[in-house]
């Protein structure tokens, strides 16, 4: 997963990173405030592949976003057939 769409909606958003922690405590009603997920949010920003998927998902929800998982549709088909003994 690469970076840089999150941080083009960073941009986009006009925030900075402690902006997006200070949202990111918002979406996980802790309280704890900004400064306790700067350094998660920062991290995230570099290298989302090392973060938690509950980091992503929260930090997605927090820049007004959505995941949308689609499943491709697979469909098994059974072909009448005939068995010939040799």
């Amino acid at each position: 997963m690469e970076a840089k769409p999150f941080n083009n909606r960073l941009k986009d958003l006009g925030w900075t990173p402690y902006r997006l922690a200070q949202e990111l405590d918002k979406v996980r009603q802790t309280k704890k405030g900004a400064g306790n997920y700067t350094s998660t949010v920062v991290k995230f920003l570099e290298n989302p592949n090392n973060s938690r998927t509950i980091t992503l998902l929260d930090l997605v929800k927090a820049m007004d976003g959505e995941i949308v998982i689609r499943w491709k549709v697979k469909k098994e088909v059974t072909v009448d057939h005939q068995e010939v003994k040799i």
